[in-house]
């Protein structure tokens, strides 16, 4: 991608260069790829023998990465406190299939989760300090599912 834009300056007039055409190229080049990943359609997520999970936080610098993740997963959970809406971390997940068998188990250090799942009927639970919740949910073969837990506040 070649940038040929010309920088104006109020007290010098117009002049182009090097500097300028590369500021400029630079913001063009992030703003395209922020409409190219916000037009792009959902992924089929990729199975593997084990489910690939992830887990990150809320901030102002992660919202391409959080749109990445979920695109890239069939299942997102998130963690909150009931009334405030506060995040919360440290949640131990685990998932079990049709059959019972637990095929992830793990700790979310972030309020959001992220793992990709075979398409089946899966229950999920969720544990925050010492407090369970169990939620069933199908994944299918495409799209993705995604399940809120909420707790009483402390």
């Amino acid at each position: 991608m070649r940038c040929v834009m010309r920088c104006r300056d109020q007290h010098r007039g117009t002049r182009d260069t090097a500097s300028c055409r590369a500021r400029r190229c630079a913001w063009r080049l992030a703003g395209s790829v922020w409409l190219g990943l916000a037009s792009l359609p959902a992924l089929p997520p990729v199975i593997a023998a084990e489910p690939v999970h992830f887990s990150t936080g809320i901030g102002d610098d992660d919202p391409i990465e959080i749109e990445m993740m979920r695109r890239l997963h069939n299942l997102q959970l998130v963690f909150a406190l009931k009334g405030s809406g506060s995040y919360v971390a440290d949640v131990q997940v685990t998932v079990y299939d049709r059959a019972g068998r637990k095929v992830l188990a793990t700790v979310s250090p972030g309020p959001l989760f992220f793992a990709t799942l075979a398409p089946g009927q899966y229950r999920i639970e969720a544990d925050f300090n010492g407090r369970r919740q169990a939620k069933t949910t199908t994944i299918g073969h495409s799209g993705r599912r995604d399940l809120q837990f909420y707790w009483d506040g402390e």
